[in-house]
């Protein structure tokens, strides 16, 4: 962690516990996308993560034979008409969502918006929503399709933004993309933090110089002045540059420095697995305390940040963003002096690059990719307590 200026009492200091976490290798990718997905889908129906029936918040059981599956009451409600038009109306306009009653109509609202959800480059049909036993991966991309309607609600002024935050070049690839306008956020937050701090480093290193000059004739202990460090903030230019919570955290202390102190986030230049941990728990937290629990991921999915959840942690940033700058909350108040209108645009090496070049989204709304990766397949091992590790 990084000490970068005066200690003030917050209300989000205290002690992380780093958690034993699934290692990579037992880390079931196609389980972690059905997680997340149903927990949004379901949370979005329902209003709130609070207002989901208690037998609904966990997805799966284990049978007696150690096997996980996705619960039979999950199934159900899958499998009926309404949980994908109750969303419906809650994402879109009224005029649009507010009178859907099947499944083919939301389908048809969907193709509508440019986002029809496909399955192995088939369109995803009625049928294959009602199918059993249930066919997981079209419901997957009905669920990604619908995120990203959401996105597309919760950044709509993101546009506007980019037009004062960013003044990439010409060449600067998917600039209309939801993709690179979102990490172009996150990423221009962390340039205007850096560049402050840098300039609160020379300032300070002036006063020093200063105070050392003034003072010559007194003697003190240097050994007891030790310099501050100074916070490393992240470039960038990918999904997988949010995966150490560094970006992110440091998103979240802009919008509200006095809940989140930036001595608080950890802002190392090698970031450790207990550092990555330590940031993401605190973000996790965060979004709990604050955003009406908006993250539906697990630390490992936000670690690992695979690409079968690239939609699902670009909604949770999307989320973030509609938090700071639509809601504006009254705990969010963006520090000073720091004014986005103010900075100078990234430059183009700065830029995210990870979305498609073209004018198109940079999402494809199919799951040929779960037939890469194993079916859901039971966790091996039991639920791991959190260590007593804690992070320094």
């Amino acid at each position: 962690m990084v000490d970068v200026g005066p200690s003030v009492p917050v209300a989000m200091r205290r002690s992380f516990m780093v958690p034993e976490i699934r290692p990579l290798d037992q880390y079931d990718g196609s389980r972690a996308k059905v997680a997340a997905s149903v927990s949004w889908l379901l949370s979005c129906s329902y209003g709130s993560p609070e207002h989901v029936p208690e037998e609904l918040r966990e997805p799966f059981y284990t049978d007696q034979y150690e096997q996980e599956h996705i619960k039979p009451p999950v199934i159900r409600l899958l499998l009926s008409t309404d949980i994908y038009c109750s969303v419906c109306s809650k994402i879109l306009p009224k005029e649009e969502g507010g009178s859907l009653r099947d499944n083919n109509a939301v389908l048809q609202v969907l193709s509508r918006q440019g986002l029809q959800p496909t399955e192995q480059d088939k369109p995803v049909t009625d049928t294959d929503l009602r199918q059993k036993p249930i066919k997981m991966n079209a419901h997957l991309a009905v669920i990604d399709s619908l995120m990203t309607i959401r996105m597309m609600e919760m950044t709509s002024a993101m546009t506007a933004s980019s037009d004062k935050l960013l003044s990439p070049s010409p060449s600067s690839p998917s600039l209309g993309t939801l993709e690179y306008n979102i990490l172009s956020w996150v990423s221009k937050i962390n340039q205007t933090l850096r560049d402050f701090t840098e300039r609160e480093h020379q300032l300070r290193q002036q006063h020093n110089k200063a105070d050392i000059q003034s003072q010559q004739s007194i003697r003190y202990r240097k050994d007891k002045l030790p310099p501050k460090q100074t916070p490393s903030f992240p470039e960038v230019s990918s999904l997988k540059d949010l995966a150490n919570g560094c970006a992110l955290a440091s998103v979240i202390h802009y919008y509200c420095p006095d809940i989140i102190r930036l001595e608080d986030v950890c802002l190392k230049e090698t970031m450790s697995v207990a550092d990555s941990l330590y940031n993401l728990q605190m973000i996790q937290e965060f979004t709990s305390e604050y955003l009406e629990n908006c993250c539906h991921l697990a630390l490992e999915d936000l670690l690992y940040s695979p690409l079968i959840l690239k939609v699902n942690i670009l909604s949770f940033v999307a989320e973030v963003f509609w938090w700071f700058e639509e809601l504006k909350p009254d705990f969010v108040h963006p520090k000073d002096p720091l004014n986005l209108e103010d900075v100078a645009g990234m430059s183009e090496e700065n830029s995210p690059t990870s979305a498609s070049s073209t004018s198109s989204p940079a999402f494809t709304f199919r799951h040929p990719f779960l037939s890469g990766v194993q079916p859901l397949s039971p966790v091996r091992g039991s639920p791991r307590s959190p260590g007593s590790m804690q992070h320094s």
